[in-house]
């Protein structure tokens, strides 16, 4: 079963690497067509409601098959005149032949269209609405749930999960359920392969950046996210370097706690973030606001380094344990809890685990204990134990110090912004290895971990853009 924003994290991935999303919709309204035939056979009138995005056009290209053997009749509600369709909606309107379309008509003339209908297609939202049905779409739902004909719905009922639903007998859904679904909510659940390969299921792509989250409009500081940042202690270099990744991921706040011996270094090497003196009360004020932590980077293993990690360990709040917190788990000081991202290479996952650095033992070891991995190499894998994704790519020269300390300040940038540890830890090695990549391209291998978080909110930029339908920027 998949997220909801899972289907637009993989239609980004196919058209990252196929250019055009257009075949996926074809293969999305072909399906939709053979389960209609197959379940209703033809001769039928089936009226078609769709919306103007995506999941619309997937409901007008079945609208066309089925019109070469039924009565088809397609209402395109677009939520105003001036509203624009999708570019991909716009292709499927124009194979339009053996359809007759209307075009956000008022409630009654959906009403006499329902009332003439022997079937209705549900086309109205994919999983990208995340909000309330409103307006003529709340009034068409209403409309076809009160009339007694069998509903199908496209990929999932729309408005699903929120206070108005479209109420289906079946719904044809791609390439799996998705979150929430179920017999009650969707009826007879029919899933189809449209063509999606699995290397873009179980690869990273720029689909990655559907999980993060917008910037809030209009909010207060703190509201889009506050860090809490333990590392640097011995080596002030690699907590300088998570401190700085951090801000990347666009948290309001990154608070850095250090020893007073350390205090001058950070706060001459940090401009952006908050620098504190360590102590019990203040680390204690500000894990009541934190909505992420790391904790490890270059913390060294002397006792009150020890403590401090343990501290923030047992508090609860979603935590990259990197570095020494994940010496610290192998050998039981602290308790290895649900919310936790841990972020090994080869040799620290031999001290975490006992085990052998592999997939297969990655997975056994975040099952076993509730918590993520990120196994650090060639390849990344990152793993919840049940959800497994790759990520290759990189650079020769991404070997040196602080590349892990980068990765691991990215991942909890992330995690204070709201998405979870799994999807942070994803994104973040997604984005820390293309990063080495373009490094690589602009100056072979001579760059270091300063060019690295230098460019990296370039790199965050153009995959984002990409992710909105803007184009490589």
């Amino acid at each position: 079963m998949m997220e909801l924003d899972e289907s637009k994290r993989l239609d980004i991935n196919y058209q990252e690497v196929h250019g055009d999303l257009y075949p996926l919709m074809k293969n999305a309204g072909k399906s939709v067509y053979e389960t209609v035939k197959d379940f209703y056979g033809g001769g039928r009138n089936i009226l078609f409601i769709c919306g103007p995005g995506n999941n619309g056009g997937d409901g007008i290209v079945a609208a066309v098959m089925l019109g070469t053997e039924n009565r088809v009749r397609i209402i395109l509600l677009t939520g105003g005149a001036d509203r624009k369709l999708g570019d991909l909606a716009e292709r499927a309107i124009s194979e339009i032949k053996n359809a007759s379309i209307i075009k956000n008509p008022p409630k009654n003339v959906i009403q006499d269209q329902v009332n003439w209908s022997e079937i209705i297609v549900d086309s109205m939202f994919g999983t990208g609405i995340g909000r309330n049905l409103e307006g003529i779409f709340a009034s068409a739902t209403e409309i076809m749930n009160k009339s007694g004909k069998p509903i199908v719905s496209v990929d999932i009922p729309s408005g699903i999960g929120t206070n108005l639903q479209v109420k289906p007998k079946m719904t044809v859904t791609f390439t799996d359920s998705k979150e929430g679904m179920t017999a009650e909510n969707c009826g007879e659940i029919v899933i189809k392969d449209i063509g999606i390969e699995k290397e873009l299921i179980h690869n990273a792509g720029a689909g990655e950046m559907a999980f993060f989250p917008d910037v809030k409009p209009h909010a207060h500081k703190g509201e889009n996210g506050i860090l809490l940042m333990l590392a640097g202690w011995e080596y002030h270099g690699s907590g300088v370097i998570a401190s700085r990744a951090a801000m990347s991921a666009l948290p309001d706040l990154v608070h850095v706690l250090v020893p007073k011996s350390m205090y001058t270094i950070f706060a001459s090497n940090l401009h952006e973030q908050v620098v504190h003196t360590y102590s019990e009360d203040r680390v204690k004020q500000i894990m009541e606001r934190a909505t992420g932590a790391v904790v490890g980077p270059g913390m060294g293993m002397g006792a009150d380094a020890r403590e401090a990690i343990a501290t923030i360990a047992s508090s609860g709040i979603n935590t990259v344990m990197d570095a020494e917190a994940t010496r610290m788990a192998g050998e039981g000081t602290v308790d290895i809890r649900n919310g936790m991202v841990f972020t090994p290479h080869a040799t620290e996952f031999k001290l975490l685990t006992g085990l052998d650095p592999s997939k297969e033992n990655a997975e056994k070891f975040a099952q076993d204990n509730n918590c993520v991995i990120l196994l650090k190499g060639e390849t990344d894998y990152i793993t919840t134990g049940t959800r497994t994704i790759m990520v290759g790519g990189g650079s020769p020269r991404m070997a040196m110090g602080g590349t892990g300390d980068l990765l691991a300040g990215l991942t909890g940038g992330f995690i204070s912004r709201g998405m979870t540890p799994f999807r942070s830890a994803v994104l973040a090695s997604f984005l820390n290895k293309r990063n080495g990549e373009a490094m690589e391209k602009y100056a072979s291998h001579w760059f270091g971990v300063d060019d690295m978080l230098g460019n990296l909110n370039t790199v965050i930029r153009r995959y984002h853009s990409f992710a909105h339908g803007k184009g490589m920027q």
